[in-house]
């Protein structure tokens, strides 16, 4: 449609939505949108001219440069108003209309799918994290056939039942919305929040003609545990995407900017045994929604919601809370084994790996290492003293030396620390025999010293000083990114150890000229680094010969 066309059809479009009395009313800021994209973009300049796969490429390709996140669903009933317009018309035939909206309904899945974020370069995240612990799946399901908020939305979608009429942002008109919340026991703004949620898990579908009940309601809580658990986590995603920006859509709050207020719920994902303070959450989601504001407004409409709407953080938490995804105890919030399934999933989505540790009988010593290295706030305390629990000091002794002698520099100073924080003095047995195993003979001296004691067959030799050193270094540099490296490197390596470095290079471990390298490259102090860069050419040359 060329500009004259496309005003000449939203004029009639919009005479023809008054005449009709369409529920929900037409979007013509959309509409337009749509005609205009279609003509400028795809050549179509007549709604006769639709055909099969126009939709897609607008909605899939050059709507998503035009419209910004989150506006996909009102674009979609926007295009089946002007699909009943076409028909009504006489632009298109009934059989047209009919494949348009099937391509429609096939496409709206998609939508979200080109919207999604790519959680490993959002949070700057490794390529493997981990490893967890998790329920088994029919756990997890039990767990989720718990959630009482979806139950409501289930029954206010079987009341909706089909052809009621629902309104853009709130879901169903005043009259209806009031009908429901007296006949549900359920508040007003509650009913809101429950049709918006029907709609993300599919109780409900509306469409041009009203509501419809959603094959989804069939599988809740008495389906399959896939689909339960698939049912749960669109919930979860929901609520943490749109509840918020609901509450400011409904109080024509325009100044603070709720889109991004589920954010802070990969950082407590990553700290789920620790948690998060609900202050910081708060504090998190207050600089999230006035990014775009000065200090002094910022401050002010922020307390002016609060008094009006109460907390966002305590809101958004409680309905998270009821979800069964958020569990708060002392002004800590924590995310339940469904909300960190549900997170990982995205995780591996994004490309990230999240192992799972094996059953607690079945967990190794080697398991452990790894989640020492790897791990999250909190899980290796609680799977360490299960693992003791389990066998005799001198018996978990004897098989973390077995994964240290087998691993590299990062897990021969893990294997070391462990023994001394947990064993102590019933690992000595185990000790004095690594002192036979070249790879683990300068951890062992060093734990019998702090264990026991000086002793003769204790003391470290300079060359004892310098292969801890490189342990050490390439122990802790394990995974750290490069702009990390000069505070890390200048606290493990004060200038007085540089004369170590004429012992390093000389030494057989593996990671001798990685690590003077990495000293030579990162070091802060100059003096420091230069004497590391001889070492290096030394130890490379000597590697050589």
């Amino acid at each position: 449609m060329e500009q004259d066309n496309v005003g000449a059809t939203l004029d009639e479009l919009v005479q023809w939505a008054d005449k009709a009395l369409r529920e929900p009313p037409v979007d013509t800021g959309h509409a337009e949108l749509a005609l205009r994209l279609l003509s400028e973009e795809l050549g179509v300049h007549d709604l006769a001219q639709l055909r099969p796969g126009h939709l897609a490429e607008l909605l899939l390709g050059v709507y998503q440069e035009a419209v910004e996140p989150g506006h996909e669903a009102d674009a979609v009933v926007a295009l089946h108003h002007l699909l009943t317009f076409a028909g009504d018309t006489g632009r298109l035939t009934a059989e047209d209309v009919t494949a348009l909206r099937e391509e429609l309904d096939y496409i709206e899945p998609e939508l979200g799918a080109v919207a999604d974020v790519d959680l490993r370069e959002a949070y700057g995240l490794p390529d493997r994290i981990g490893p967890l612990r998790l329920p088994t799946e029919p756990e997890l399901a039990e767990a989720a056939r718990r959630t009482r908020v979806l139950d409501r939305a289930k029954r206010l979608a079987l009341w909706c039942g089909e052809g009621r009429a629902t309104f853009e942002s709130v879901g169903l008109g005043a009259e209806d919305r009031a009908a429901a919340a007296s006949e549900l026991g359920e508040s007003e703004e509650d009913i809101i929040q429950l049709y918006l949620l029907a709609e993300d898990v599919d109780f409900i579908i509306p469409g041009p003609e009203g509501t419809q009940v959603g094959e989804a309601v069939d599988a809740w809580p008495e389906g399959s545990d896939e689909d339960v658990l698939d049912t749960w986590d669109r919930a979860l995603a929901a609520v943490l995407a749109w509840s918020l920006l609901t509450d400011a859509d409904r109080a024509g709050e325009d100044g603070l900017d709720f889109e991004g207020a589920g954010a802070w719920f990969m950082p407590l994902f990553l700290s789920r045994y620790r948690g998060l303070p609900v202050a910081a959450i708060s504090e998190m989601i207050f600089e999230l929604a006035t990014t775009e504001l000065v200090a002094d407004d910022a401050r002010a409409r922020w307390d002016a919601w609060v008094a009006e709407h109460g907390e966002p953080a305590e809101v958004l938490l409680r309905r998270l809370t009821e979800l069964g995804a958020v569990e708060i105890s002392d002004g800590v919030a924590r995310a339940t084994p469904l909300a960190v399934w549900a997170m990982r999933d995205e995780l591996i989505e994004s490309g990230v790996e999240v192992p799972l540790l094996p059953p607690a009988e079945e967990l190794s010593a080697a398991d452990l290492l790894e989640l020492a290295l790897s791990g999250m706030d909190g899980e290796l305390e609680a799977e360490m003293e299960a693992w003791l629990g389990r066998r005799s000091g001198d018996a978990a002794a004897a098989e973390l030396l077995a994964a240290a002698a087998e691993g590299g520099a990062p897990e021969r100073t893990i294997a070391a620390g462990l023994i001394r924080e947990w064993i102590g003095a019933e690992a000595e047995a185990q000790l004095r025999k690594a002192l036979d195993v070249p790879m683990l003979r300068r951890h062992a001296k060093a734990s019998l010293e702090l264990l026991l004691g000086p002793h003769p067959d204790f003391a470290a030799t300079e060359e004892d000083g310098a292969w801890l050193l490189v342990d050490e270094i390439a122990g802790s540099a394990h995974g750290i990114a490069d702009e990390d490296l000069p505070v890390l490197l200048g606290a493990t390596v004060p200038a007085e150890y540089a004369a170590l470095f004429d012992t390093m290079w000389r030494l057989d471990h593996p990671d001798t000229h990685r690590v003077l390298t990495l000293l030579g490259e990162h070091h802060p102090d100059k003096a420091v680094a230069k004497q590391a860069r001889k070492a290096a050419y030394k130890a490379a040359d000597r590697a050589r010969s």
